[in-house]
């Protein structure tokens, strides 16, 4: 199973927001069946954080590598985690039973289309893990009746344990029911209550001995271990300082650790509250906001993760302009052409006109109309055509879900406003993700720079992405501006997916994913363009989605399928709209 870069992350944020402490490092992730970050079980493993010494704990995860049964700890490892921290938990945040059950219910059913009474090793794990989300739903544990229900009990008796209290606990069960013995103790000799599952921890099949593969399926997932642990102690002295002074329990730590991710804000704290109030409802009621330029300190290279999300940022941008460098003779030859296209458009837009008006030259043949039809429009007047009555805002999706595509991005963003710019049509760019609860609008170059076209470069990817609440927030931007006819073209995949909830009408809460998202993003173009916005779209993604692009745009889109269409695509996409003008 390959998992995206998106989904890796997205199980980091889970990981985040469940540990309240923005300085943790997730060692250990959990994804299903499909590849997807599994919501409610990296809420679990951040909680986990929160509530006991973690290094405490992956050392004592460590004792189980290369042991017969090492599978089968794992499993009953996470699942005593599970149990405690959801007692812990649920009565602080009333989402956890609401995600506890709907897991339960999914996988119960899942349990019961793999099991069967033959006695073996996965059959038994499987049914331990069975009863206890048949317990999770208020249901008899013992069906089937092959569930070891004293060793159930045992498992779930961690609940209210502190962290050495847990391990002494969890490691006295494994002894007791398994040939588990921690290092320096010797093994006792006991009956296998199961044998090796150890080919469950290959991706390849091969025995025990080989090369740890990092993404392991268990009995309640997909764990990904994002180092190989074994006998090597787990050293985390690098994150003490770098990380001590975010926590979740600080807005304050939070916004830092965005900007030192970002880049210094352009807006104050005052005014994004202002921007909160005004744009942050309906769907997008517990979001925040944060503005950047991009501009970093040399410190702020140093913050840790955050520090190390900037240097990839940096690195990022130097590859996209490598990357265009590369191929500048046909980017330029690109760049000329969708020139001439605009400018060509433009010519016959800027053509001095002769009007109907209530005052000017007189025309005599239409006086009648005054006298019978009290059209007081028997006037004519020059209105001369204008240079300055067109502005464009170009938007780029900086999701993850672009990662393999942000050189490709950048240099579109980039010939975009090139020729823009060289046409004298006013252009602002800016790029957005979403990350822990922000969107982040990172603003590249401004209507009057035109210089800093190359600043586009700058883009790369990372997080999630709230397209509605994104472009709600450009379409208010563009209001602010003075023009006649106001362009906003969107690059993006077409794929809005935020970890940050959407509040129902019942008091719940929904994914902002899939149709909810897409209903969302196509509501605030459909609100744009009720504002008098032209609101278009070049589409990133694949073949496969472009479904989502004409359920948010509609046939104002268009997909650029090779650097050579690059000019005729996009340049008959704005002759026809500026023709519209």
């Amino acid at each position: 199973m390959e998992i995206s870069e998106f989904e890796k992350k997205r199980a980091a944020n889970l990981i985040w927001n469940g540990a309240q402490d923005y300085s943790v490092e997730p060692g250990f992730r959990v994804f299903d069946a499909d590849g997807r970050a599994d919501v409610y079980w990296n809420c679990i493993v951040g909680a986990a954080h929160k509530h006991y010494d973690f290094q405490k704990l992956e050392l004592f995860y460590d004792t189980f590598h290369e042991t017969v049964n090492q599978a089968v700890y794992e499993s009953l490892f996470w699942l005593a985690v599970e149990n405690a921290v959801y007692e812990a938990e649920k009565q602080f945040r009333p989402v956890f039973p609401y995600l506890r059950k709907v897991y339960a219910a999914r996988k119960v059913e899942e349990l019961h289309g793999q099991f069967s009474l033959e006695d073996s090793a996965g059959q038994r794990l499987l049914a331990i893990t069975l009863g206890h989300f048949r317990r999770a739903l208020g249901e008899d544990a013992n069906l089937p009746d092959t569930v070891d229900v004293k060793l159930l009990d045992e498992i779930e008796a961690c609940a209210g344990l502190d962290t050495d209290q847990f391990i002494a606990h969890l490691s006295r069960t494994l002894s007791m029911y398994f040939t588990y013995h921690k290092p320096g103790q010797e093994a006792e000799k006991k009956t296998f209550f199961l044998p090796s599952l150890s080919h469950l921890l290959r991706r390849d099949g091969r025995v025990r001995g080989g090369k740890l593969s990092p993404l392991r399926k268990l009995s309640f997932g997909y764990g990904d271990h994002l180092r190989e642990y074994g006998s090597e102690v787990l050293d985390q002295s690098h994150l003490s300082v770098a990380f001590a002074k975010y926590t979740a329990q600080s807005d304050e730590g939070l916004r830092e650790y965005i900007e030192n991710s970002f880049g210094r804000p352009i807006r104050t704290k005052q005014q994004i509250l202002e921007l909160q109030k005004e744009y942050c409802y309906g769907n997008h009621t517990d979001a925040r906001l944060y503005f950047t330029d991009g501009s970093y300190t040399e410190e702020m290279l140093r913050q840790g993760y955050a520090g190390k999300m900037k240097r990839e940022g940096i690195d990022q941008a130097r590859k996209n302009e490598e990357v265009y460098n590369a191929q500048s003779a046909q980017h330029r030859m690109q760049i000329e052409k969708l020139t001439e296209r605009i400018r060509n458009v433009l010519i016959t837009h800027r053509e001095d006109s002769t009007v109907r008006s209530l005052a000017g030259r007189i025309r005599a043949e239409k006086i009648w109309r005054a006298l019978y039809l009290e059209d007081a429009r028997v006037f004519t007047r020059l209105l001369p055509g204008s240079d300055n009555d067109i502005t464009v805002d170009l938007l780029l999706d900086a999701s993850t879900s672009q990662l393999h595509r942000q050189e490709v991005v950048a240099a579109q963003g980039y010939m975009i406003a090139e020729s823009l710019t060289r046409c004298g049509i006013p252009v602002r760019v800016s790029a957005f993700c979403s990350l822990n609860g922000y969107t982040v609008i990172n603003i590249f170059r401004d209507y009057a720079a035109e210089g800093d076209n190359r600043n586009i470069f700058r883009f790369f990817t990372a997080g999630a992405n709230r397209d509605g609440l994104a472009i709600r927030l450009a379409a208010g931007m563009l209001r602010e501006n003075t023009a006649q006819h106001r362009i906003l073209i969107i690059l993006s995949d077409d794929q809005p997916n935020d970890v940050l909830k959407v509040r129902t009408e019942s008091g719940g809460y929904a994914d902002y994913a899939d149709e909810t998202a897409l209903s969302d993003t196509a509501e605030e173009v459909h609100k744009a363009r009720m504002q008098g916005i032209t609101v278009l779209n070049v589409y990133t993604g694949p073949d496969k989605n472009l479904s989502a692009a004409r359920k948010i745009y509609g046939r104002d889109f268009v997909r650029i399928r090779s650097l050579d269409m690059f000019a005729d695509t996009v340049g008959s996409m704005l002759q026809e709209q500026i023709r519209q003008f």
